[in-house]
């Protein structure tokens, strides 16, 4: 039973990011935790924000560094997503689209980090909220870097999540 509970949240999912590419919105993939994912999913995806591992699941080959980094993020470009993101913890997130590539380092916190659980959430939260202002794809990492190191500071995951008024 929970393989077919599974497959229908699958199904759920490749629906939902067809139907949003139909309607002419943005789609971001966080494909966490990491699972097979069709091939015909890739092209309707704007944004893929694995983390290392996840990343690493996807190619079979392990992420350990920007090289590594950059030769998945061509796999991905060509199974037709737009824009790959790696994240990479407290190394901070790799991005690369058919335009630019760069690293963008995780933020410095003046505190130390309680649990992570729940920052890739975060993240990908501060991406949405970034993209929708209609900011710079430097400006979206830097917001959604600085979401997911506020979320380490507490302890959880919903509780952890700051508010706009946390963001400098």
């Amino acid at each position: 039973k929970p393989a077919s509970a599974a497959s229908d949240v699958y199904k759920r999912q490749m629906y939902a990011l067809k139907l949003a590419k139909k309607n002419g919105c943005t789609t971001i993939l966080n494909p966490a935790p990491a699972t097979n994912l069709s091939e015909d999913c890739f092209e309707n995806v704007d944004f893929f924000t694995p983390n290392e591992t996840e990343a690493g699941f996807f190619i079979n080959q392990s992420i350990e560094s920007e090289k590594d980094c950059q030769s998945a993020a061509k796999v991905f470009l060509d199974k037709g997503i737009k824009n790959i993101l790696i994240t990479l913890g407290e190394k901070g997130c790799f991005f690369k689209n058919n335009e630019e590539e760069f690293l963008i380092p995780a933020k410095k916190l003046s505190v130390p980090v309680v649990d992570t659980t729940g920052a890739g959430d975060a993240f990908n939260g501060g991406l949405a909220y970034a993209l929708s202002k209609n900011k710079s794809i430097k400006e979206c990492l830097n917001i959604a870097n600085q979401v997911a190191g506020l979320s380490t500071l507490k302890l959880g995951a919903g509780n952890s999540m700051p508010l706009l008024t946390d963001l400098k």
